[in-house]
């Protein structure tokens, strides 16, 4: 077999498990890491306010509680995102470009104005407003927005509804492929160069 049928072999095995695996079930979340992290919460008393940092990629532990995972933002505003029970610990998978996430364990501690809050980020029925992921460079974008109740007593003499918009970016892996598929796609490389090399000898 020459070298130009083999690479004809290699790019038809690497084009079919392509096609294979884009056509799988989606991929779950192995590791997600935040590089930039921003939350901005509006009141109708108080405006609005942000914090937002650059992170060196803290990771968001997929299947598991973390007490505290970063923290952004100063006066005015510091929130401190953290996980805990009893909702399920973070999961999320990928399916080509999307990307969905179950962050209903995520919880933020929050110094507003000097009022300490402790806030749910993801009651059960919240979902993302945007979510994308680049299968080639493993990055993503999700935002979603929550209605929270604050009592900032310290400013005003009754509980206020807020807005709360947490956006995370960053990069991500994912569950490797199940070596049965790179198998399979092996043994049609090795099929389809043999059958290439059969048909030549009896030219």
């Amino acid at each position: 077999m020459n070298i130009k049928t083999l690479l004809r072999s290699a790019v038809f095995a690497l084009g079919l498990i392509s096609v294979i695996t884009s056509h799988a079930a989606p991929v779950a979340i192995d590791s997600l890491f935040v590089d930039n992290a921003a939350v901005t919460l509006s009141s109708s008393t108080l405006g609005t306010d942000s914090a937002s940092a650059t992170l060196p990629s803290i990771e968001i532990t997929m299947g598991s509680y973390q007490p505290s995972i970063f923290q952004v933002g100063s006066y005015p505003l510091t929130v401190n995102i953290y996980s805990a029970g009893p909702n399920s610990a973070p999961s999320g998978y990928v399916d080509g470009t999307s990307i969905n996430v179950d962050f209903s364990s995520l919880r933020a501690s929050i110094d507003y104005y000097g009022n300490n809050l402790d806030v749910g980020l993801w009651p059960l029925n919240t979902s993302l407003d945007y979510g994308t992921y680049d299968p080639l460079s493993s990055n993503y974008l999700i935002g979603w927005t929550e209605s929270v109740s604050i009592d900032i007593s310290g400013l005003i003499s009754y509980s206020d509804t807020a807005s709360l918009d947490v956006n995370l970016s960053g990069y991500l892996t994912t569950v490797p492929v199940p070596a049965a598929i790179w198998l399979f796609g092996s043994g049609c490389l090795a099929l389809f160069g043999f059958a290439n090399s059969k048909r030549k000898l009896y030219k």
